[in-house]
């Protein structure tokens, strides 16, 4: 009696087992389940990649537009180089303008001889990116792009780009640089707060 039972009780399991096994109710929620936390990451992924391209463009625009701006000029002040900032800041929204350091500098060379350049003068934005005193040595990456006696305006642009969603997991920021070169269209060289025309030596 009691191996009957048994038998009858083996036969059931297997035949509950065998059902389980061709039940395929509820796989796709699993499946489901297991792509959202990967679908989501890439969603997340590719907007914050899309929104550091978008920042690093304006980075870009802005270091361009600033020189271009100021190569205009024979003369310049530093009143005007503060509205050319503002014009700055509208370039960068919507995004956070107090992130963003430039710097402007008119960089001369040496009569005769090209590649010794050096610093005319220097404007700094919410901090610049670097501080520059008249005089000092300017290294440009190719001396092709300044004339003997002449300057070149070099707009430095630094931004400290924080993510806006994994801002939770990546809490460092990362800096986005660009820098632009632009010789001065009206004259050799853009004299700055009416002070004497450069001379490099």
């Amino acid at each position: 009696m009691q191996n009957l039972s048994f038998g009858r009780m083996k036969s059931t399991m297997r035949a509950l087992l065998g059902y389980l096994q061709r039940d395929e109710r509820g796989i796709a929620a699993i499946e489901f389940a297991m792509i959202v936390p990967i679908m989501f990451f890439l969603f997340v992924g590719s907007v914050e990649f899309s929104q550091a391209i978008t920042v690093d463009r304006r980075v870009t625009q802005i270091a361009s537009s600033t020189a271009d701006l100021v190569a205009r000029e024979k003369t310049i002040t530093t009143a005007q180089l503060d509205n050319i900032m503002t014009i700055a800041k509208v370039l960068m929204r919507p995004y956070d303008t107090t992130k963003m350091k430039i710097t402007l500098v008119s960089v001369g060379a040496k009569a005769g001889n090209n590649s010794i350049t050096k610093v005319c003068w220097a404007y700094n934005f919410q901090g610049g990116t670097h501080t520059y005193a008249k005089g000092d040595v300017y290294s440009l990456p190719t001396k092709d792009i300044i004339d003997a006696g002449g300057s070149v305006m070099v707009a430095e642009v630094e931004y400290d780009y924080t993510p806006l969603i994994f801002n939770y997991f990546i809490t460092t920021s990362t800096k986005l640089t660009d820098k632009f070169f632009l010789k001065p269209r009206v004259s050799s060289m853009i004299q700055y707060n009416a002070e004497p025309i450069c001379t490099v030596t």
